[in-house]
């Protein structure tokens, strides 16, 4: 990219969260790159900066400090792509207030594109901002920036072949990338926890007749990327530091490249594409993990031998933990012909009991391989008091059938069309599935004891991460141990959340024992603890030891201390010991040894 003292554009990631496209941290979407990747190909310096970066200014230097950021600006590019965002750990995208506001603040001469699907739909909502250079895009924000740096015009444009493959490159290398502030740790520069969401293909193969309430049909006929050019483009992003990939924009894992598109109402999966993808991207031993997203359950249940061929490669090459969500909406034939869904409940079982024939074997992570989740939406048109029962009836019969679910979602339909949502029995919908089917699969699929390898802790005392906890002392391990309860998860797609009863250090990734369960979540308690400066708050935090037995042990280590003539030496060589002269029983739930390592010999200064 050329260098220049002259003023330079601003790209600001307002983060997508599309049915088929994920980029709010720690996934860096593949539409904010594509911005980035036309002003690289325009040779034009640019500054990358994420929303929170951006609300992190205005809490340091308040709305003066944001105004000479926009200050001496060639241009400014959002992307906003979560109309209603939802609940999330890291961060959250850009709302509509926050956008209202950075528009105000954008000086009258510096010209402005907003793209994403939150654009189009504040726009439909009758948000219209009357400013001159600002344009709202409808179609691709990175084609129409091209079309303005090329003409000075402003217009609707979509990205033709040649121009997405261009863009895509340009954007695995861009600051999009580099400038991201998960590409490593804050302090140590390290690897840090971003998840490169790579697009492999745009719309859905039932565009002609899809799902009502979905944007993905809207978008027309699916346009493939051919293996090579999608794994040429990791590769790039590999180049540039990423370590962890999600196989995003693909409505169905299974259709990618499928024989019949447009002629068949169930094209019939090739199962030689999707293996040359996920083999070339495995070639590359810099990849971690890897991941994909959502598969159609009527075209697996329509083409099990081709199915079956397609789940034995995911199984092969995905990290574990890989969840494929299955959209059936709705359980209810009522739903399903008002709302052209795409699968009804016997092609559920049998796409689910196919992906727990080959998925549910543990993998070095600690988790299944791979494992259906299941999506159910209210509101749509159709739906009747027997509604709900109907979906739970089908839910006890996969549980009946001994089948795994990893995520079952939850929503109400947005958008106008469709009916309103009987609040109370929406709730008590929601609550029986947490209790009598979420909790009890999570139970049985991560019992206590299990270890789960590599969660990254992120929040203290809330579960989405606060502008406090941006701070060193909650990352340089000073903290670790005291009072308080910490957050984290594992990296990939739709991760279990992680709850410790005492403050870890954030930012790290350890080892954790399950110690409990909750119905979305579990508590655990990490690994390898040293039992010469475990606190209290971490040996309460293993099953079978309460307050006194914490206490009874810190304070006969405490006496060990005080009678220790050899400063260096460890004051728990052996745990089973520790317990025994504390007068305390070992813990029968958990091993203790996985959890408490003997303390070690130390260095005097």
């Amino acid at each position: 990219m050329a260098e220049t003292d002259g003023p330079r554009w601003l790209v600001l990631d307002g983060y997508e969260d599309e049915p088929a496209a994920f980029g709010v941290p720690p996934y860096v979407g593949f539409h904010v790159r594509y911005l980035c990747g036309v002003l690289e190909a325009h040779g034009l310096p640019y500054d990358y900066l994420t929303v929170d970066q951006w609300r992190r200014l205005g809490r340091r230097d308040g709305e003066a400090g944001q105004r000479a950021l926009l200050a001496n600006r060639a241009g400014l590019a959002l992307l906003a792509g979560a109309v209603v965002p939802g609940r999330y750990l890291r961060a959250t995208p850009i709302s509509l207030p926050e956008t209202r506001s950075l528009v105000g603040m954008l000086p009258a001469d510096v010209p402005a594109v907003l793209g994403g699907w939150a654009i189009r739909g504040w726009r439909q909502q009758g948000w219209s901002p009357l400013r001159r250079g600002l344009f709202m895009a409808l179609q691709d924000a990175d084609a129409t920036l091209d079309h303005h740096l090329r003409t000075g015009e402003w217009q609707h444009k979509r990205r033709t072949a040649e121009q997405w493959e261009a863009w895509a490159r340009a954007g695995a290398a861009s600051a999009a990338v580099s400038s991201h502030p998960d590409l490593t740790h804050p302090d140590h520069g390290g690897p840090g926890p971003l998840t490169y969401e790579v697009e492999v293909y745009q719309g859905c193969v039932r565009y002609k007749r899809g799902c009502r309430f979905c944007i993905e049909p809207k978008k027309g006929t699916p346009v493939w990327r051919q293996p090579d050019d999608v794994v040429a483009e990791v590769r790039l992003a590999l180049d540039a530091g990423v370590q962890h990939v999600r196989l995003g924009g693909m409505t169905d894992t299974y259709t990618y490249l499928a024989e019949g598109v447009g002629e068949m109402e169930y094209p019939r999966p090739d199962p030689e594409p999707i293996a040359r993808l996920l083999h070339g991207l495995r070639d590359d031993e810099r990849l971690d993990l890897l991941h994909t997203d959502n598969g159609n359950p009527s075209i697996i249940a329509e083409h099990l031998e081709e199915a079956e061929a397609i789940t034995k490669t995911l199984v092969a090459t995905l990290s574990d933990g890989a969840v494929l969500s299955f959209g059936l909406e709705s359980a209810d034939p009522n739903v399903h012909d008002a709302n052209w869904l795409n699968c009804d409940p016997s092609q559920l079982k049998a796409a689910v009991g196919l992906i727990n024939r080959y998925g549910r074997e543990r993998g070095p992570r600690g988790l299944p391989r791979l494992l259906p989740g299941l999506n159910f939406i209210a509101g749509l048109n159709g739906e009747r008091d027997q509604t709900y029962d109907l979906n739970m009836a089908l839910l006890r019969d996969l549980l009946d059938d001994g089948q795994w679910l990893r995520r079952i979602n939850l929503r109400q339909v947005e958008g106008e069309g469709f009916q309103e949502v009987n609040p109370d029995a929406f709730a008590a919908f929601k609550r029986r599935v947490r209790d009598e089917v979420d909790g009890p699969l999570l139970q049985e699929m991560l019992p206590v004891g299990t270890v789960l390898r590599n969660v990254h802790w992120e929040a203290h005392e809330d579960r989405t991460r606060l502008p406090s906890h941006d701070v060193p002392e909650r990352r340089d391990g000073s903290m670790h141990g005291q009072a308080g309860v910490s957050f984290g998860r594992q990296l990939g797609a739709y991760p279990i959340l992680v709850g410790a009863s005492y403050l870890t250090t954030l930012e790290s990734m350890t080892d954790v024992v399950v110690t409990g369960h909750g119905a979305r979540s579990i508590s655990a308690v990490e690994v390898g603890l040293d039992a010469d400066a475990a606190t209290t708050s971490m040996l309460e935090a293993i099953p079978g030891v309460g307050s006194k037995a914490a206490w009874a042990l810190v304070s006969t280590r405490a006496r060990r201390a005080s009678k220790r003539k050899d400063a260096a030496a460890p004051l728990v060589p052996d745990v089973e010991a520790w317990f025994a002269d504390a007068g305390q029983r070992l813990p029968s739930e958990v091993d203790v040894h996985t959890v408490l390592r003997p303390g070690t010999w130390r260095e005097v200064h």
